[in-house]
């Protein structure tokens, strides 16, 4: 009787023996993946673009009168101020022959002044005394009074001319000096002539002149770029783009959307169409020039407080008659179905553990927002503090090839 009981017993601890072991070998043989803790924090989806620097105001100084440059006073890239003068000229003969008939014309009308004066003053007392009539009084004392209007037409004139032309006269009183002066406070970015070179005249026509100076303003730079038809619909004024200078590779300069063009261009010679974009840069420096090529980062949308995901951990699948199926499978040739998107959730009662056995993965889909190439925003489907498969698609080719 004994001896039954004994064997019954060493049966069934047999029994339980070999019902362990399969669990803890099905275990042993479970493969684990890494997992990591579903966060929140800053997600932003960048267009990139190239662009151009360039100032928004920039001036062309020309000379206000004909002549030779006498003297250059400004270099490229040097600062000035309003009023600074930048080059001397000296005016060809016929400008400084007008300029000598209208001095003339002033001193004649002095010397007329002080004739009628005098006549005036002696026809006042002969009147006093009744030596002549009152007509030939009036008459002298209208005579004065229009000599005192030509000669103060003719000083207006002469100084409207000389502010006109910026005339300065040499302390000899025998040439005139034409100063050319800057029109605003700025960076001289281009100088076009010489000493000793002739310039025209550009205030007879807006079109016409010599350019000798190119003047930009450097407290207001923007960067213009082309953005395709595909993005343009996508970007907006106000929006924060980040500026990085092919110059200065270490540095970042901020700015905003200004403006996008409402009308498309077709370049020659390309297919494509582009809008012209200008992007205002918020933290203009004197290392900034016209004409230097940058890459830009426009920020098309942005979430400082996402529930943020790995690229890696995020899956897109196909919902596909019911199954998932990988979107380049043979099978998907015709219409496209919809496009999901699927993450591996640990249900492990112990998330702090650095892996996961496959059998305590799950499938979980999840609906995205924006996508960058590192994170994925989540915007439902599981919640900051969830463990998910760092890996989603080698835990779905694990599951497949354990479970076909």
């Amino acid at each position: 009787m004994k001896k039954r009981i004994v064997i019954a017993c060493i049966s069934a601890c047999s029994l339980v023996a070999i019902l362990l072991y399969f669990e803890f070998s099905s275990t042993a043989r479970d493969a684990t993946f890494r997992i990591l803790q579903v966060q929140h924090g800053s997600i932003s989806e960048i267009l990139a673009e190239t662009g151009t620097i360039q100032f928004v105001r920039t001036v062309m100084v020309k000379p206000t009168i004909s002549g030779e440059v006498r003297h250059i006073h400004a270099e490229v890239g040097d600062r000035v101020s309003a009023g600074d003068v930048l080059a001397v000229i000296e005016p060809d003969p016929s400008q400084s022959l007008q300029l000598s008939r209208q001095r003339a014309r002033v001193d004649g009308a002095r010397i007329d002044l002080t004739e009628r004066e005098l006549n005036f003053e002696r026809k006042r007392e002969l009147y006093e005394r009744s030596l002549i009539s009152s007509e030939e009084f009036d008459q002298a004392r209208i005579a004065h009074t229009r000599a005192r209007h030509d000669l103060d037409m003719a000083e207006l004139e002469l100084r409207i001319l000389e502010m006109k032309v910026n005339v300065e006269v040499d302390s000899n009183q025998t040439h005139d000096a034409v100063r050319v002066m800057s029109p605003l406070d700025g960076i001289v970015i281009a100088r076009t002539v010489e000493e000793g070179e002739v310039v025209a005249s550009g205030t007879s026509s807006y079109t016409g002149g010599t350019e000798m100076f190119r003047i930009g303003d450097p407290d207001r730079m923007i960067v213009k770029s082309a953005v395709g038809e595909i993005d343009a619909g996508r970007v907006r004024s106000g929006q924060d783009v980040r500026i990085r200078v092919d110059a200065y590779p270490d540095a970042m300069y901020h700015g905003q959307v200004e403006r996008v063009a409402p009308v498309g261009v077709r370049r020659p010679g390309s297919t494509l169409v582009t809008f012209d974009t200008e992007i205002v840069i918020s933290d203009p420096t004197m290392e900034l020039q016209q004409g230097m090529s940058c890459d830009i980062d426009i920020v098309v949308e942005q979430n400082d407080h996402a529930v943020l995901v790995p690229a890696s951990s995020v899956m897109e699948m196909v919902d596909y008659r019911g199954a998932f199926i990988e979107p380049n499978d043979p099978a998907l040739t015709g219409s496209a179905p919809g496009k999901l998107h699927m993450v591996y959730r640990c249900t492990l009662a112990n998330p702090e553990l650095p892996r996961c056995p496959e059998s305590y993965l799950e499938s979980a889909m999840v609906e995205i927002g924006i996508e960058s190439t590192e994170n994925v925003e989540i915007l439902s489907g599981i919640e900051a503090g969830a463990h998910i498969a760092l890996d989603a698609r080698a835990v779905h080719a694990a599951l497949n090839a354990k479970h076909p």
